[in-house]
């Protein structure tokens, strides 16, 4: 959407990552005072970031998977679609590159509060 010749940020939802507005709303007030309270069972959150973080991965692999076959068929002779092919490997190494990043910055912030003093 465009107003005047300035373009307005439209914002845009990622597939398979969904689940990250849920984990966002975990602990809230829910009346919008930004207030976070005690869940009773940690044993939810536990299973809801397990889930987006198995959902991610799955997402990163199916990628990898399409990209691969892209290859393969263009290789083969099936298709000849060489831009197709390019995009999807870009996407995928992209994608993986995004995860080892994630995964970095989860294993630092893992590493910081071991370091903590209690």
């Amino acid at each position: 959407m465009r107003i005047g010749s300035f373009p307005t940020y439209q914002p845009q939802t990622f597939k398979g990552l969904e689940g990250a507005q849920n984990l966002s709303k975990i602990g809230a007030a829910g009346d919008g005072s930004g207030i976070a309270t005690a869940q009773p069972s940690g044993a939810v959150q536990k299973s809801n970031f397990s889930n987006f973080i198995e959902r991610a991965v799955g997402n990163v692999d199916d990628k990898m998977k399409a990209a691969e076959l892209e290859k393969n068929k263009l290789f083969t002779g099936e298709t000849g679609n060489l831009h197709q092919a390019m995009i999807a490997s870009q996407e995928a190494s992209v994608s993986f590159s995004l995860m080892v990043e994630v995964r970095n910055k989860l294993v630092e912030s893992y590493q910081e509060l071991m370091r903590m003093q209690v």
